[in-house]
């Protein structure tokens, strides 16, 4: 999806009158006339189109409202649903992926690494990437790959050597710098302009970089299931910082 269609899922989401149930009446004026001023009204019809959002029937005598579908809620969050994806059961079992390839499949090797990491994959090492989920959805797109004088290989289990799971979690990602992404978030979120009649553009470059910022830590943190958590994990209240300013930033937008 390009930029400026992202940009408009994203604004749409946080002038919805509440962060978790999208809807949207204005911008300003209207919606229609910020998409029209800024060149997303191309943008706007192909989100309609690909239903991300969908029109409503307004009242007599106003402009039609649009609205974020569920689809296009998902997307404008970054593509995921962090409470969904904490609350999803773990059966115990890690999955593990290893693979060794010579040098002249160094491109491959490249490959694989990004899509282990796209799927929220660990790195134990190089070329062991550990998942508490289960494969079905990464194998068709793992075993595709045509592996020339080297292999790659997949296991489920536990670990046997004495280490515990949040030994596991602490070695395959980095927790450092997952802490650091929220904490630079939640700084950002503090800087939401207040309402005036001159807040449109500060509050559109502080919604640029809030996006931004969350994107950032949604690549660093793989929304492991609640037993998995580490210590003192910052995510969960993250989101819910974000979600509360999202609404805040919702009523200045429209003037509430």
């Amino acid at each position: 999806m390009k930029a400026k269609t992202e940009l408009i899922l994203y604004h749409m989401f946080w002038v919805a009158d509440h962060a978790m149930r999208p809807s949207l009446r204005r911008i300003g004026e209207s919606f229609e006339e910020w998409a029209y001023h800024g060149g997303f009204l191309r943008q706007v019809q192909e989100l309609e189109r690909q239903g991300f959002i969908e029109a409503e029937e307004a009242l007599k005598g106003t402009k039609r409202v649009l609205r974020l579908t569920e689809k296009g809620m998902l997307r404008a969050m970054g593509g995921r649903d962090p409470v969904e994806r904490w609350n999803r059961p773990w059966d115990g079992a890690w999955r593990m992926v290893v693979f060794d390839l010579p040098e002249t499949q160094r491109k491959l090797r490249s490959r694989l690494r990004r899509e282990l990491l796209a799927g929220d994959f660990g790195c134990l090492q190089g070329s062991v990437w550990i998942t508490p989920d289960a494969l079905d959805a990464v194998l068709p797109s793992l075993g595709k790959h045509e592996i020339k004088g080297g292999t790659m290989m997949f296991f489920s289990g536990r670990p046997c050597g004495g280490e515990s799971d949040a030994d596991l979690v602490k070695a395959a990602w980095d927790i450092d710098a997952m802490d650091a992404a929220y904490q630079e978030h939640r700084d950002h979120l503090k800087s939401l302009p207040r309402s005036g009649s001159d807040v449109r553009e500060p509050l559109m470059a502080w919604g640029n970089l809030e996006r931004r910022l969350w994107e950032k830590c949604m690549k660093l943190d793989p929304l492991l299931p609640r037993p998995l958590w580490p210590d003192q994990y910052s995510g969960e209240c993250a989101w819910h910082e974000r979600m509360k300013s999202l609404k805040a930033a919702g009523r200045i937008a429209l003037g509430k």
